[in-house]
């Protein structure tokens, strides 16, 4: 019996492990059927009872039918046990999962092939496939994916186009981008006077997805907006419901905009309501052809945002998508109209930011662009050589004054022959800079400061515009000559007699020894003592006052709770979830909002709003590591992307770990 026992635990060890050690591979996506300009998540999972290395990368590139964004990789590891017939085995399971966003380039029947991956000098094939968070029965022939992308349908209940101001501009030139969404009139049997909103009869708002509107940081490199994005929304906020367009999903617990909700405490509750916002601006009512070429009432909302770049170069907006539902008229139906869905797209959008012509461009060109006033001036007018002039060079006007630079009037002849120039000081702002020069004449008599050019580059026209100052003449004399003098006195103390040298020291010509000793009050040394004393006591009240104002300022107050708030918030997400299942999305929020709202309190900021990136940068001034900050950055982006619903609750308990690890680490960086 004992040698059975033994031969067993042998062919376990043989076998299974062997087994277990194999590396698997899963596949999968959130959804196959997609309208073109939607993205799907695409995700690969490597479980392996061995560590897997770093160096490990899947190799998507034959993906060509997508632009792949490469989301962070989440590396995770899971340790159980197993007790068979009283042995006790102890297994470490590794996994990571490669995740990323897939933007159909066109419409159709597209395939998203098997990635290739080495493991081990292995190349790995999948062993499962995932849809929707449901594992298929069978394997798609390679582990390739289909995914059906389906094209705007053509309708004319809602229209989509983009405006700019300018396609081709300069830089620092204001760029303003506008939606135009044209909603057609409710039939008549509804609305015979065409006076009713056709957005005010829909249950749930149109879903509008605009690049532009979402995080700033997600904008193209060198165009920065004159708004945040969280203030431009909040002036397009809508109050009353049914009014409004939903926008890239922003919702009343990721950007919220009613004063109300902050007069209560901050819960759980409030914190995973999730309530679509809408957005709208005062509609303007229109008349345009529809698809029958009948003339029609149409309602146009127009979104605009402004920017102003900072680089040269081609800048792409990506397209907008709309997608709803819309009342048309229907003559079978008992109303005479019913709701049909709509999925409207635009066009991308380019627009080109230039450099100013290097052809024709005056010497006197100083970085300007726009259109300005020139002004010169030069005070005292009437001076002695060598006493200190102010002269004033100012720009004033409409335009671009960044990369303005001051004249070097140390190299203009007509200049230095008369004056010494000293560098300038500079005051710079968006309507104006001037330059401030200190010039010391440098002969008497009547001196000209010679008339100053300033070139600037006109955007409209297209041309460079040179300006002329007017000649300034001022008068100049002689300085009178001083001679030296004591500073105090008409002259100098004199001293009469001899000095004698003894050889018998100091002490040779006293006879007295009570000359030898100090015998006078030393104030000098009382009053160091009663000023040392009032010190003392002037640092211990200093002392105790800002003991007092530390332990009652409620910054440091708020800064001090911070970690017990957040491992507070992160127990009662946890706790709701067991107790009601939460859903995916709202889990993940969740523990998003944990994070901002614990930097939210070590800054004494305002956590509704935060993102990833104000999160990171405001660690990073706290004095936190560099990679920390990137286990932190990895943790709030993958959280972000479950929004794309690719992530199981399993997954997110392994975030929530992770989450729990870091508030545990975070305070030790703290400076």
């Amino acid at each position: 019996m004992m040698k059975f026992h033994y031969i067993f635990i042998f062919f376990n060890f043989l076998f299974v492990f062997p087994l277990q050690a194999a590396p698997q591979m899963i596949v999968g996506t959130n959804r196959t059927t997609i309208y073109e300009g939607e993205s799907i998540l695409y995700w690969i999972t490597l479980i392996d009872t061995q560590p897997i290395d770093d160096s490990v990368v899947p190799d998507v590139s034959a993906i060509t039918d997508f632009n792949v964004q490469t989301l962070p990789k989440q590396p995770s590891s899971k340790r159980s046990v197993h007790i068979n017939n009283g042995f006790r085995t102890e297994t470490t399971t590794s996994s990571i999962r490669f995740a990323y966003v897939l933007t159909p380039k066109r419409s159709g029947s597209l395939i998203i092939p098997l990635p290739k991956i080495l493991v081990n000098g292995r190349q790995l094939v999948p062993d499962s496939v995932e849809v929707g968070g449901q594992a298929l029965r069978e394997i798609p022939s390679g582990g390739a994916i289909s995914i059906a992308v389906k094209p705007p349908n053509e309708q004319d209940l809602a229209l989509l186009k983009i405006e700019t101001n300018k396609t081709r501009l300069y830089p620092f030139q204001p760029l303003t981008i506008t939606l135009v969404v044209q909603v057609k009139g409710l039939p008549a049997k509804i609305d015979s006077g065409q006076s009713t909103n056709p957005l005010q009869v829909l249950r749930n708002p149109p879903m509008l997805t605009i690049p532009w509107a979402n995080d700033d940081t997600a904008l193209p490199r060198g165009m920065i907006p004159q708004q945040k994005v969280t203030d431009w929304l909040r002036g397009l906020n809508v109050r009353k419901p049914q009014n409004g367009f939903a926008i890239n999903d922003h919702t009343s617990n990721g950007i919220e905009f009613d004063d109300d909700f902050f007069r209560s405490p901050f819960s759980f509750g409030g914190m995973m309501r999730r309530t679509l916002l809408q957005f709208a601006t005062k509609p303007v009512k229109i008349k345009r052809h529809d698809l029958n070429g009948k003339e029609t009432t149409y309602w146009e909302f127009r979104f605009s945002r402004t920017f102003v770049p900072e680089e040269i170069g081609r800048f792409s907006f990506g397209s907008v998508m709309l997608k709803g539902v819309f009342a048309a008229e229907d003559p079978t139906a008992p109303q005479g109209a019913s709701l049909h869905e709509v999925y409207a797209l635009t066009s991308e959008i380019q627009v080109e930011v230039v450099d100013v012509p290097q052809d024709n461009r005056p010497n006197s060109y100083i970085g300007a662009f726009g259109t300005f006033d020139w002004a010169v001036d030069l005070q005292p007018r009437q001076a002695k050589v060598g006493e200190p002039m102010t002269l004033t060079l100012r720009l004033t006007g409409q335009g671009s004054t960044a990369h303005v630079n001051p004249p070097d009037l140390s190299q203009n002849s007509e200049i230095t022959t008369n004056f010494k120039v000293y560098p300038p000081t500079e005051e710079v702002n968006d309507k104006s800079c001037t330059f401030t020069y200190t010039v010391r004449p440098s002969q008497a008599g009547s001196l000209v400061l010679p008339s100053l050019s300033a070139a600037f580059f006109d955007v409209e026209k297209e041309e460079f515009v040179t300006l002329q100052s007017n000649p300034i003449t001022v008068e100049i004399t002689e300085t009178k000559t001083t001679h030296s003098a004591p500073l105090f006195g008409d002259r100098p103390p004199t001293f009469s007699g001899t000095l004698e040298r003894s050889e018998k020291g100091l002490f040779a010509n006293m006879t007295d020894p009570a000359k030898a000793v100090q015998q006078s009050v030393d104030f000098v040394h009382w009053f160091a003592t009663i000023v040392s004393l009032i010190t003392v006591y002037i640092i211990l009240v200093f002392g105790v006052f800002v003991w007092q104002a530390c332990h009652s300022n409620p910054k440091l107050r708020r800064r001090r709770g911070a970690g017990k708030r957040a491992k507070q918030r992160l127990t009662e997400v946890l706790a709701t979830r067991q107790k009601s299942g939460s859903q995916t999305v709202l889990f993940g929020n969740g523990l998003q909002n944990i994070f901002f709202g614990y930097v939210a309190d070590l800054t004494d900021s305002v956590e509704q709003g935060m993102t990833t990136k104000d999160a990171c940068l405001k660690l990073l001034k706290l004095g936190v590591s560099e990679q920390t900050v990137s286990e932190v950055r990895g943790v709030l982006e993958t959280l972000d992307a479950a929004r794309y619903g690719g992530f199981d609750l399993k997954t997110l308990d392994e975030l929530a770990e992770e989450t729990n690890r870091l508030l545990k680490h975070i305070p030790k960086e703290l400076v």
